[in-house]
């Protein structure tokens, strides 16, 4: 069951300015976690602004259980900040069924200094995370893996516009595909809000972070 589910951050926040939007100056988010439709945990997002930065502080607790017995766990805590529509710096700890994993990366000059589990690398200040939360994700050949530091070369398909379920109500939002190092289906609304993502776990399970 290792490696069942991958970190992803999410939050309710349109994307960056370069990409068309502006940063959300306060939200929270709950996500539930669903594995075959079954309840498995939660992800939670909280979004503030203050003295022209903008902090999003992420939660994740997630427990795959038979019975009384857990199969797999994962837990993360991720903390960005940006500021001028630019990573300034991005700390998290993770615990993916028993194996710990850590990031920490800030502004260094003209770059980002990445030092993670992956290893230490230098990355462009330009540099989008993998936390998904941001629609800036959809225009990127690359993204920062938010567990370890790692480069993650990807490729984004638009899907067309569909209706999805946020909160029990239907809801217009684009549709996108991730494929290469990371592979998901994104979902964000006209406002540039992540309201759904979906992936095949490792065994090939369904899994779903639904708005709630």
């Amino acid at each position: 069951m290792r490696n069942i589910l991958i970190a992803a951050a999410l939050t309710a926040s349109v994307a960056l300015g370069d990409a068309g939007g502006a940063f959300a100056a306060e939200s929270d988010l709950s996500f539930t976690v669903l594995r075959d439709g079954s309840e498995i945990g939660s992800h939670e997002i909280h979004i503030s602004e203050a003295a022209g930065k903008t902090t999003v502080d992420i939660e994740t607790d997630v427990a795959v259980k038979l019975a009384f017995v857990t199969l797999y766990n994962f837990d993360h805590e991720g903390h960005e900040v940006w500021e001028n529509g630019q990573l300034v710096s991005y700390a998290s700890k993770t615990d993916d069924d028993g194996k710990e994993k850590s990031l920490n990366a800030k502004r260094d000059g003209g770059d980002l200094a990445v030092n993670g589990s992956a290893g230490n690398r230098r990355a462009a200040l330009t540099v989008v995370p993998a936390s998904l939360w941001n629609m800036a994700t959809v225009s990127q050949t690359h993204l920062l893996n938010t567990l370890d530091g790692s480069d993650m070369a990807i490729m984004v398909k638009d899907l067309g516009e569909e209706a999805v379920k946020v909160m029990g109500k239907d809801v217009m939002a684009r549709h996108y595909a991730i494929s290469g190092d990371l592979q998901r289906e994104l979902w964000y609304d006209a406002g540039g809000r992540l309201v759904k993502v979906r992936f095949a776990a490792s065994d090939g399970t369904d899994i779903q972070y639904v708005l709630m």
